[in-house]
């Protein structure tokens, strides 16, 4: 299936919100939040520029296995599919649009759109928000249904089918309309503590002179300052829970059914080069310009993020 090019991606992202961003906005997706996607919206944040390698692996994955899924499916099923290789737009919502991955044929009869995904593990139900995302893309297209097909590791694909509601795509298109407001009058969600926002804080990063605290945020540094004792002080419990089971163990694998399950593993070496010195061993060995040769074909360029400490005043008031 043709792909958007990342100049296409971007117009587009900034006309409106996809059925996955509408998934985001309704709290369901684990993988995003609400401000990461207006930030997107507004032009503050690439989505594309922060995938690591392996995130793009898995998305091209994902990518290339659509075809494989949909023609799998139709096999095992019988029932013909149409890819869907263009933009729809929501006929009533002009800021709304999803790109379904394919239809039943004929359309007019079937009114049933296909969204395929990829999965380590094997579903037993369809997650929040893809139910989310398959909502808003039947608010946008009118199909009265849509058949989620989940290809695996191993195996055939598995098929699920999600009807219309209407209580939900009228709950989610009240959403959607809320947030785009949001976004053309530059009222971001409130704050949150995700990567997107991370790096957003990061680019705003200025030299100031020290000030003092503000009364609010006084009482921010303070409750900070709690939650990272609370996460010590929990952190040791987990420790001290974690080396009394092994040392009860028998067996490193004990399975507590509806609670959770133990799985001990012997230790192992590890061998690590140590690349800084076979760097050194080998410097001496090439002339200068060979060895910046070198250097530069294998130097990247990688945004860090920032830090913050907040660390208590032991000296009080």
């Amino acid at each position: 299936m043709p792909r958007l090019s990342d100049e296409q991606r971007g117009a587009e992202r900034a006309l409106g919100l996809g059925a996955t961003d509408v998934a985001t906005i309704a709290g369901v997706n684990p993988y995003r939040t609400a401000l990461e996607v207006y930030l997107e919206k507004i032009g503050e944040l690439d989505p594309d520029a922060r995938l690591d390698d392996a995130a793009r692996g898995r998305f091209e994955r994902g990518h290339r296995l659509e075809d494989v899924a949909l023609e799998w499916d139709r096999d095992i099923s019988g029932e013909p599919f149409e890819r869907v290789n263009r933009t729809i737009w929501h006929p009533r919502l002009p800021f709304l649009y999803c790109h379904p991955d394919g239809r039943r044929r004929p359309w007019s009869k079937t009114r049933r759109l296909i969204e395929v995904k990829t999965a380590a593990r094997k579903w037993t139900e369809v997650p929040r928000h893809v139910e989310a995302q398959v909502a808003a893309q039947m608010a946008c297209t009118g199909a009265d249904s849509v058949d989620i097909v989940v290809l695996g590791f191993d195996g055939p694909p598995t098929r699920f089918l999600v009807k219309r509601d209407e209580q939900l795509i009228e709950a989610l298109e009240g959403l959607a309309t809320a947030f785009w407001d949001r976004v053309q009058r530059r009222d971001p969600p409130p704050m949150d503590g995700s990567a997107g926002a991370s790096s957003w804080l990061d680019r705003r990063w200025r030299e100031e002179p020290e000030r003092l605290a503000t009364p609010e945020e006084r009482t921010l540094i303070a409750t900070y300052l709690a939650h990272k004792r609370a996460i010590v002080e929990a952190q040791a419990q987990v420790d001290r829970i974690g080396n009394i089971l092994k040392f009860g163990l028998e067996g490193n694998r004990v399975n507590a059914p509806g609670v959770g399950r133990i799985t001990w593993m012997a230790p192992n070496e590890v061998k690590t080069p140590r690349w800084k010195d076979i760097a050194s061993a080998l410097r001496g060995e090439l002339e200068e310009e060979a060895w910046a040769a070198i250097v530069e074909e294998h130097t990247t360029v990688q945004e860090r993020g920032g830090w913050l400490r907040v660390a208590a005043d032991e000296r009080g008031d």
